[in-house]
């Protein structure tokens, strides 16, 4: 297995993935305004699916509110912002700040397991947006917070934020890459497959668990930092939205978990779908997307990249 996991990279791979990034980076210029918007949520929601992939696809904790380290960092960078800090200072603070609440709430909570641990996860999304409402002052409380605006012009601006969210992306994917050959993801896949069993391997389970949900904080507080400055106004409804960890659980599904490029594959084709079916179904978009999604994670359980793994295989004429 270890051998199978530490097989080189093949240059074919490597020229594909060489492409991809050079057509995205070009994108900015060669589409209009309302596709790039698409774009750059497609780039948030690979580096928030990515952030998921990490507690869940290797440590296997089925986490429903990493919107709460969203909602962190993207107040994080409004707070600081608002204080003086330029915004691109307050992205590590944004980054850092949810790494470390995640390391402060991870000890308790990642004891424990299943629908437990989902369900705690939610009510802490919950109990960071009541505290947001109830601190106000320096946060806006209910009636949100307004960022300082920027002196760019706005397709410079939306340029910037997209090049932006396309390194969160990069940097998120790299992580996981990395998790997927270390010792770390070595320890975490242990985890996964049995708490007890990982004890017996002289894996500190506690600490590795809460180091990856770190981890997994970090990569989504610095992306909602960025989208924080994307919107220039930001209120608790939409920054702690639950519906952002549910989508990107799905894509995250929809792609394959525990795997590197099944969370990239996942929000674009959840994202670019979830357009096109709104443009053409309008009042029941949500009906026939949640079908297609259903329809997807039954039919391909193991999610697109284990498809298209078996279409190559079958190409190629393996068994």
């Amino acid at each position: 297995m270890n051998a199978r996991l530490h097989k080189p990279v093949s240059w074919q791979v490597w020229l594909l993935a060489a492409a991809c990034l050079a057509l995205t980076a070009a994108l900015p210029f060669l589409v209009g305004n309302y596709w790039l918007r698409i774009w750059t949520t497609v780039l948030m929601y690979v580096a928030i699916a990515q952030g998921l992939n990490i507690i869940v696809g290797f440590a296997g904790y089925h986490s429903f509110g990493n919107a709460a380290f969203f909602g962190v960092g993207a107040y994080a960078t409004g707070v600081a912002m608002a204080m003086g800090v330029p915004f691109l200072a307050t992205l590590p603070i944004a980054a850092g700040v949810s790494a470390l609440i995640a390391m402060a709430v991870g000890y308790p909570l990642l004891r424990l397991r299943g629908h437990y641990f989902a369900i705690a996860t939610v009510a802490l999304n919950v109990a960071f947006a009541e505290l947001i409402i109830n601190v106000g002052g320096v946060t806006g409380g209910a009636q949100g917070l307004p960022l300082p605006m920027s002196d760019q012009s706005p397709d410079v601006l939306y340029r910037r934020i997209y090049f932006l969210m396309l390194a969160s992306a990069v940097g998120a994917t790299v992580l996981v890459a990395w998790l997927g050959r270390s010792r770390f993801g070595f320890a975490l896949r242990a985890l996964k497959d049995s708490d007890s069993g990982a004890q017996a391997m002289g894996i500190n389970t506690t600490r590795t668990r809460v180091v990856a949900w770190m981890m997994s904080a970090a990569v989504t507080g610095l992306v909602g930092g960025i989208w924080a400055y994307w919107l220039t106004f930001i209120e608790v409804t939409s920054a702690f939205d639950i519906g952002i960890s549910v989508k990107g659980y799905i894509m995250m599904l929809i792609g394959g978990l525990g795997t590197v490029v099944g969370p990239v594959l996942g929000a674009v084709f959840f994202e670019l779908f979830a357009t096109l079916i709104w443009t053409r179904f309008g009042e029941i978009h949500n009906l026939v997307l949640g079908v297609l999604v259903c329809a997807v994670i039954l039919l391909i359980p193991q999610g697109l990249l284990a498809l298209a793994q078996s279409r190559i295989r079958k190409g190629k004429g393996a068994p």
